[in-house]
């Protein structure tokens, strides 16, 4: 098999899987993110398939901050799906600060230097705090004022 077979052969699986994972409802995407041991659509191998954190960026709402948060925050989980999440976690929250995102995913700055990842990690949960354990049958969208809006006090 040539690169370019193996690329395509990857895109489609992709594409398929994004399909089925989009006629989920929002309870459904944060229920496969939330079983590790079930491991439907190989999310948690960290080597498969990403699709669902794309999914969860376009269909997630307050409801998804909090499993998106639980998976960023815990430093055990494989760093691909800590990314993955993390892209998903900033995008549902609409928070637009890429020093911060680094900082979370990386544990680097802007500057490409070093940083205190779990300080990082302690400054989005603050920032998320008002969104953090949200009861599930809320049905409004994540906020939409810029997230230092949304900073408490």
């Amino acid at each position: 098999m040539t690169y370019a077979e193996f690329q395509r052969q990857f895109e489609e699986y992709a594409e398929s899987a994004y399909k089925k994972l989009s006629r989920l409802s929002e309870p459904e995407l944060i229920s496969l993110i939330s079983d590790k041991k079930e491991n439907k659509y190989g999310i948690w191998k960290g080597s498969d398939n990403y699709q669902v954190w794309r999914v969860l960026q376009e269909k997630g709402t307050v409801k998804s901050i909090n499993p998106l948060f639980e998976i960023v925050r815990n430093l055990q989980n494989e760093y691909l799906i800590r990314y993955h999440a993390c892209n998903a976690l900033f995008a549902v929250a609409k928070i637009n600060d890429d020093n911060l995102k680094g900082e979370v995913q990386y544990g680097l700055n802007k500057d490409r230097q070093v940083v205190d990842q779990q300080k990082a990690i302690a400054e989005l949960e603050r920032i998320l705090a008002p969104c953090l354990n949200t009861p599930l049958n809320q049905d409004e969208p994540a906020s939409a004022k810029p997230w230092w809006r949304r900073w408490p006090g």
